[in-house]
């Protein structure tokens, strides 16, 4: 096991660059992992991924552990001693978001009573998982609220260690997973927390907590939220979105929502008035269709769903057409139904779809069929044709 005093991170997690020496190396899947005496990188776990940065300015491609102690892949092998050195935008980042987990989750703790049971920190998303029912508007405006003010508070943050007799004293938020080297990370007024992860040194430093969206899992709720840059840039992203869509408009951002529920309503009526002429037209269509002398019927449309399809070739049928052919062009889908005897047009699709690159069935008065290309659509329309005139 590593000596806990080379771990240079848990005493000081703002050390950027460093001096050491090589410890210990193992060739393993075409990398050099080295161990080093003295280390800043954290190595991951707990929730938060592990640093990244450079060994003797080669990038650390990755980190595994062994008998308890860091080794870091690098392309190729150094020796002595090494200059090493921390990606800081990436380390900093890391610290806003883990510290302001512990914020977050101690804020929800103080407003609603609900402990956290998971925590995940991505690239992209960090969340964190609670017990109970769903969260109200009203809840979580009040746990946004109150975990900022404590960010305005800009409490002090410490690290220390602590004896079994000295943790049995603390109202820790959780007990530690280990038994020795108990790491506590002490919010100024709000919580002790067993942690072996870095955080920023005082709560000012997360600069800010926005919650992002909640949602429903097995045994509670998933918050999803940002701190510090992350939720800065996502700030300005939404903003920027914002002034796009008000310009769209031709109108201030406040007046946004409003216009685009009068322009959602104005759209719905639209849609309604287009669907009852549809209708109208359809029904002189078929009316035309209807009143011609041939028994078969081959039309193609555009814009006309299966469903439309289905109900128009019933309408043929019932006015005493044998043999129905109606596609769309737009989705290349095509429905036939008949009045044949001893005819299944079910199993006609099965057999005969895959020459022409279709796929479908259907039972044995009707069936459908989609196809990747409209010549093949074709192809099989005339098909049918040719068929019909054979069975007849």
């Amino acid at each position: 096991m590593i000596d806990m005093s080379k771990l240079l991170y848990r005493e000081d997690a703002f050390c950027k660059a460093w001096q050491t020496e090589i410890d210990d190396t193992y060739e393993k899947d075409g990398l050099y992992f080295v161990s080093l005496k003295e280390t800043a990188f954290y190595p991951g776990g707990g929730g938060q991924p592990a640093d990244q940065g450079t060994i003797a300015g080669l990038e650390v491609k990755t980190v595994e552990s062994k008998d308890g102690v860091p080794y870091y892949g690098l392309e190729t092998r150094p020796e002595g001693m090494v200059d090493c050195s921390i990606d800081w935008e990436h380390r900093f980042d890391l610290m806003q978001q883990h510290t302001g987990q512990h914020l977050l989750s101690a804020a929800f703790r103080l407003v609603s009573g609900r402990g956290t049971v998971g925590f995940h920190l991505g690239k992209e998303d960090v969340t964190i998982d609670l017990p109970g029912d769903r969260l109200t508007e009203d809840e979580l405006a009040s746990v946004e609220q109150k975990v900022n003010e404590l960010i305005y508070d800009d409490r002090k943050i410490s690290n220390y260690y602590v004896t079994a007799a000295e943790l049995a004293e603390l109202p820790v938020v959780k007990q530690p997973t280990v038994t020795e080297d108990v790491r506590i990370v002490e919010i100024d007024g709000v919580e002790y927390n067993p942690c072996g992860g870095t955080h920023v040194a005082s709560t000012g430093q997360i600069g800010m907590i926005k919650i992002l969206k909640t949602e429903k899992q097995k045994q509670g709720q998933r918050i999803y939220f940002q701190c510090g840059k992350r939720a800065l840039e996502t700030t300005r992203e939404m903003f920027a979105i914002m002034d796009q869509v008000a310009a769209q408009f031709q109108t201030g951002s406040k007046d946004v929502l409003t216009r685009i529920k009068k322009q959602s309503t104005d759209l719905q009526s639209a849609v309604k008035k287009a669907e009852e002429l549809e209708r109208q037209l359809e029904v002189l269509e078929l009316r035309e269709l209807a009143q011609t002398e041939t028994s078969v019927i081959a039309r193609s449309y555009q814009g006309k769903n299966v469903k439309a399809l289905q109900r128009m070739a019933v309408t043929l049928l019932e006015a005493g057409k044998q043999f129905v052919i109606l596609s769309d062009l737009d989705e290349q889908k095509l429905v036939v139904s008949h009045e044949l005897e001893g005819f299944h047009c079910g199993n006609l699709f099965r057999e005969s779809l895959p020459e022409f690159g279709g796929k479908g069935g259907g039972s044995a008065q009707t069936a459908q069929a989609s196809f990747q290309k409209r010549e093949d659509m074709e192809r099989y329309i005339h098909f049918l044709q040719e068929h019909y005139q054979s069975i007849v």
